[in-house]
């Protein structure tokens, strides 16, 4: 499948979703979003697909957030339109099965952060500037945002999105809106390496998993807990625990 502005490719089990909009630092509009969509909903009918990447075309910009052009030519039914098509867009990503980190190459605001929320695991380079500008535009920061208050806190969640502020790759980290920071010429590497750790899981392991922590985010503590007896359970319906069990006695044996 070939689209305007998302680049797919793959190597072996890793599928890599390129937002390839550079002359305009990556940023979303109608178009882009819709392809989101299919690229990442096309990638579900590949059981090769292992863990997918999503980064951003050059070196300055992951997501530099929605496209302004187009922002500025919205009324009360067409924002809503567009939010609700977002909003779409990065769901399928968090409903996606398979692991999902962003390669954080640069600015990742507006939407660009909320797709970085959105992902299992975040890799930033050192010199990635996130941030929720909206209030800067006069427009409140919605949708997948209100995931922010359950990733850095509440208190924090505020001044980002009071303020609009950007904070640097190494304070993002802190926060806990990254997961690790790496030099720009080692971003590559550092996404191969951490879906190397996730691809030595067993795969429908890591699909219950992270079902279960997107549950985990709605339910009440008790409700969380028997979701996770019944998540348990169904893991057996395979035999990949079992594969993974005898796997781990026989190297336990060549100790």
């Amino acid at each position: 499948m070939v689209f305007e502005h998302i680049v797919v490719s793959s190597d072996g089990p890793i599928t890599t979703l390129t937002i390839n909009r550079p002359e305009r630092s990556n940023a979303l509009n109608t178009q882009a979003i819709l392809e989101l969509r299919q690229a990442v909903e096309a990638t579900r009918q590949v059981s090769e697909t292992r863990v997918m990447v999503i980064t951003g075309a050059g070196e300055r910009s992951f997501i530099g957030g929605a496209d302004i052009h187009e922002l500025g030519q919205l009324d009360v039914f067409k924002g809503e339109k567009f939010i609700r098509t977002l909003h779409e867009s990065l769901r399928a990503l968090r409903e996606h099965p398979a692991p999902v980190i962003a390669a954080v190459n640069g600015y990742a605001l507006g939407a660009g952060l909320e797709l970085v929320m959105s992902c299992d695991i975040a890799i930033a380079s050192e010199h990635a500037q996130l941030g929720m500008p909206e209030v800067k535009v006069g427009l409140p920061s919605v949708i997948e945002c209100a995931l922010m208050p359950s990733i850095i806190g509440l208190m924090r969640t505020r001044e980002l999105l009071l303020t609009g502020d950007n904070v640097d790759a190494h304070e993002a980290h802190r926060m806990g809106l990254v997961n690790q920071v790496v030099p720009l010429a080692e971003l590559p590497a550092a996404v191969k390496r951490m879906a190397g750790r996730l691809m030595a899981n067993g795969p429908r392991a890591l699909y219950l998993q992270k079902e279960l922590i997107n549950r985990w985010l709605n339910l009440p503590m008790d409700e969380a807990i028997e979701a996770g007896i019944k998540s348990l359970g169904s893991a057996f319906a395979t035999d990949e625990p079992q594969r993974a069990i005898e796997a781990f006695w026989a190297r336990r044996r060549q100790t």
